[in-house]
């Protein structure tokens, strides 16, 4: 098992302190929101295969983007993969001197990612690494939240 890094560990505590060891995706994205000061919007555009998804700190609201067509394990994964880089605070840089944009300027580039977003390092940075443990952890603890409810469900009703 690879190890845990200490800024995942302090994340992942800091989640469940206030969350419990289980909750639901909803209250995730609630608590990122909290966490960010900023509400979290979800979109699917097209995009490159190579590229499942991608997050924005905008100025005004917090973006994660996933690519059309995947199916829905996929697309929750690379939410979660998102979400996690948000918590961490990786944030991706804008080059070229540009300023952070809102999310109605974002919207009205025609292509925004061209040329203006990167994050340095690819699937063998650390950052990368940390997002996709902690994201690892996060599904986790909603799948034993949602097992559980399913558990629950078949007791009550029966099932």
């Amino acid at each position: 098992m690879a190890e845990i890094s200490d800024s995942v560990q302090k994340v992942l505590h800091l989640i469940t302190t206030h969350l419990g060891k289980t909750f639901s995706l909803q209250d995730l994205i609630l608590f990122t929101s909290a966490c960010r000061g900023k509400k979290l919007i979800f979109e699917q555009k097209k995009v490159p295969n190579a590229i499942t998804g991608y997050c924005l700190a905008l100025q005004d609201v917090d973006l994660i983007v996933t690519r059309t067509g995947m199916d829905e394990i996929l697309s929750r994964a690379t939410e979660l993969h998102e979400m996690a880089h948000l918590l961490l605070r990786h944030l991706p840089s804008l080059s070229y001197g540009a300023a952070t944009p809102t999310y109605a300027a974002f919207r009205d580039f025609q292509n925004p990612l061209a040329g203006t977003l990167h994050r340095d390092g690819g699937y063998a940075d650390p950052r990368e690494q940390d997002a996709e443990m902690l994201a690892t952890l996060l599904l986790d603890c909603i799948t034993r939240k949602e097992s559980s409810l399913s558990e629950i469900a078949k007791d009550i009703h029966g099932w």
